[in-house]
């Protein structure tokens, strides 16, 4: 009795990709410093080292395009929701400062992967180009809604650089919160954001 031919399945390249970055991903959050690796990548994700190396040549391409998948995600969810929401420009951008206090972003297992990515900024080309440019994302996410209240409300502010501020607040209290989730209340957090951004509109 003959073997039968063993069936191979080809896999759409992006598909493949994107299963290598989450699967990148879930070691870092697990794992912080240590799974940066592409043999424990490779095991998380079910495939040979060599594969990883064919879609990604080097693993600084491979965290960078996972620092960009996490970032967009995470700004796009943003976005969803407010965007499906109705109100007044000031309605919608408390909105959008409650979605930056969702749990999934307050979630303190996410600093380890984040520790991860802002370790490699300092010397990796491809993870500074990718900071740059997923920061510029949260920022212009910021300024958008900013802009909308400053026009209803006929406030003459400089939104690029209110944006900023307020992004550069939110990353702190989110920093403080992943180290010690008992240091203030996410609803504290919302409310310190609110009233900063009511100082400067003032």
């Amino acid at each position: 009795m003959t073997d039968k031919p063993r069936k191979f399945r080809r896999v759409d390249p992006d598909v493949r990709r994107e299963s290598l970055i989450d699967a990148a991903l879930r070691c870092l959050a697990r794992e912080g410093h240590d799974g940066l690796s592409v043999r424990r990548i490779a095991a998380e994700a079910g495939v040979s080292v060599g594969l990883i190396n064919h879609y990604f040549p080097s693993i600084d391409m491979l965290v960078a395009d996972a620092y960009e998948t996490l970032a967009t995600n995470i700004a796009d969810r943003m976005v969803k929701a407010v965007e499906q929401a109705e109100g007044t420009p000031r309605e919608r951008l408390a909105r959008l400062i409650e979605a930056c206090f969702a749990p999934e972003i307050m979630d303190p297992a996410l600093l380890k992967v984040w520790v991860v990515f802002w370790g490699m900024i300092l010397h990796s080309p491809e993870m500074r180009i990718v900071q740059q440019r997923t920061n510029g994302r949260f920022c212009n996410v910021y300024e958008r809604f900013l802009r909308d209240v400053a026009e209803a409300e006929d406030k003459r502010v400089d939104t690029t650089l209110l944006a900023r501020g307020l992004s550069a607040m939110h990353d702190g209290l989110w920093l403080e919160f992943c180290l010690n989730p008992d240091s203030f209340k996410v609803e504290d957090g919302m409310a310190l954001c609110h009233a900063w951004v009511d100082a400067k509109l003032a």
